[in-house]
């Protein structure tokens, strides 16, 4: 195990290393990958989130890891608003194990009629290499997408976050960038 793991990293090792290349201003790979540059321009409000573009390689970063990132949130969204009834766009985005666990929070919702108002808004997004491997940290803003009863009633405390910091491992699976998982925090940021 630890030999599969020394391996991965030493192969991403030099991928992590070209996002920073010709950016003398920040050794850090993250600070200084085009994602981290480019997000907090582009709401998932917009064509390329809503998948309009042309190019289907086309999104709002020049980082492929972080773009996996922004086609999850937009596929989870497309879920949240359908009230888990649309689940098959999250098929594309994830590993076959999220996928597993984002079916039963579909599920969830489905059972007590419930679905987000609107989209959700990620401020910025960045490639990090962690212990498990690739991770992409975002902060990204619920504010526009609130939880909702059949009846269009908020089911959320007042008090609930809007902020929320993730870190989710991205995974490169039959060369496709896909989201593994990881967790997610409220947090100002």
């Amino acid at each position: 195990m630890r030999i599969r793991n020394l391996a991965v990293i030493a192969t991403l090792i030099p991928v992590l290393m070209l996002a920073g290349c010709g950016n003398d201003e920040s050794a850090d790979v993250g600070a200084s990958s085009p994602g981290a540059k480019k997000a907090s321009k582009h709401g998932l409000a917009d064509p390329v989130a809503k998948g309009a573009a042309a190019d289907e390689n086309a999104g709002p970063s020049d980082d492929p890891v972080v773009n996996a990132y922004y086609k999850y949130r937009v596929a989870f969204d497309v879920m949240m608003q359908s009230g888990g009834r649309s689940t098959k766009q999250l098929v594309a985005v994830m590993t076959p194990t999220l996928y597993k666990s984002i079916s039963q929070q579909a599920r969830y919702y489905r059972s007590k009629k419930l679905h987000n108002t609107g989209d959700t808004k990620v401020l910025w997004a960045k490639r990090t290499l962690g212990a498990t491997g690739v991770i992409v940290r975002a902060c990204y803003d619920t504010t526009q997408a609130r939880t909702v009863n059949a009846g269009g009633r908020s089911v959320l405390p007042a008090t609930t976050p809007t902020r929320w910091l993730d870190e989710m491992r991205v995974e490169l699976v039959e060369g496709i960038w896909v989201v593994d998982g990881g967790r997610t925090t409220p947090e100002k940021c």
